[in-house]
């Protein structure tokens, strides 16, 4: 029973020195890396998203109880970015994008109703010019 413990005990010790930290390898990426590399590196990121062609990976995890959040940016399946976690900017978070939107509406309304404004000024100055012109009509000499 004894060797058997022993055994298990060694093969455990083994199976841990083998194990590398995910710090380690995610710190292991360059810039220009494929996605099959940081596949075979780092495994499976926990979420994927595309925006603007752009492909992100994002990673989680612990090394040492601490927490870790990691990301990887392709373009044409070529890494462009390395590195920690980047928070959306926040014109690009929905409710702000939807404020920007709102607010750029109220403004293209105000224009419109200004040039429905100007034109209709326009149309009366125009009538004005039309009421006060000579219009003469031509001369023609009878046929007979």
């Amino acid at each position: 029973m004894g060797k058997k413990k022993l055994g298990l005990f060694i093969l455990l010790l083994f199976v841990l020195g083998c194990q590398s930290s995910l710090l380690k390898d995610f710190s292991s990426l360059q810039l220009g890396i494929e996605k099959n590399d940081v596949l075979e590196t780092m495994g499976s990121p926990r979420a994927t998203t595309r925006y603007h062609g752009k492909d992100r990976w994002m990673y989680r995890f612990y090394d040492d109880g601490i927490r870790f959040e990691k990301e990887v940016h392709f373009l044409d399946g070529i890494a462009i970015y390395v590195g920690d976690s980047i928070e959306p900017e926040l014109t690009k978070i929905a409710v702000d994008k939807d404020a920007l939107n709102l607010k750029l509406d109220l403004q293209l309304a105000e224009a419109a109703e200004k040039n429905r404004a100007q034109a209709k000024a326009n149309a009366l100055e125009d009538a004005k010019h039309k009421q006060t012109e000579i219009h003469y009509l031509p001369e023609f000499e009878a046929v007979h």
